[in-house]
């Protein structure tokens, strides 16, 4: 699949054309790269001076306090990353962005990016609107980790995703110790609300 091919698929580019896609490739500097499972795109802390578009994979954005990682995203392409930094007065990374498969990722200086916005109203729509669900995605986040219990967030974690399937992986998102969230699943299981099926975990079926 080509570059314009990807494109058109993301939230970014929604209603345009694949002309208008081919036009904004061909008179604007982008760069491309291509990254192995487990690269650090960004640090907590670095500077965003570019507009990131993953195109192809899936990264994982993550916390560190303490010695202590926590899973905050996870991104499946083709999406904007870390899209309301980019212009804000602290221009740096709240996270860090790490790959989770191998990632191709398009990079665009983020002036030229502001000077697209300003010509095209269709793709300043689209970016204002990834910018409001990422807000809306971030409150709900504090939301479930504030007002909730851990049972509480794992069973909306199985309504979301409908399944647990590495235990490990889920205590880090949910920002819990991994026998903390074993506990939980099984208090669940002995409630009869979860059952085990094929090496997963999943809701039981009323």
């Amino acid at each position: 699949m080509n570059l314009t091919d990807l494109l058109i698929r993301a939230p970014l580019f929604k209603g345009c054309s694949k002309l208008q896609i081919e036009t904004f490739l061909s008179t604007t500097y982008y760069r491309l790269r291509r990254r192995t499972a487990d690269y650090y795109v960004a640090h907590m802390g670095d500077t965003c001076n570019d507009i990131i578009i993953l195109i192809e994979g899936c990264v994982y954005t993550s916390m560190i306090n303490n010695d202590k990682e926590v899973i905050i995203e996870t991104i499946t392409a083709p999406l904007v990353l870390a899209p309301a930094f980019v212009y804000g007065e602290v221009n740096s990374f709240p996270v860090n962005i790490v790959t989770k498969t191998d990632c191709t990722f398009l990079f665009i200086d983020k002036s030229a990016f502001l000077n697209l916005l300003h010509n095209d109203k269709m793709l300043m729509t689209n970016f204002i609107k990834i910018l409001s669900d990422r807000c809306y995605r971030l409150s709900e986040r504090i939301r479930e980790e504030n007002l909730q219990s851990l049972k509480e967030r794992v069973i909306e974690y199985l309504h979301k995703h409908g399944k647990i399937d590495n235990v490990q992986w889920v205590a880090r998102i949910l920002g819990v110790a991994r026998p903390s969230l074993s506990r939980v699943l099984s208090e669940l299981r002995n409630e009869g609300t979860v059952i085990n099926q094929s090496n997963k975990i999943i809701l039981k079926k009323d």
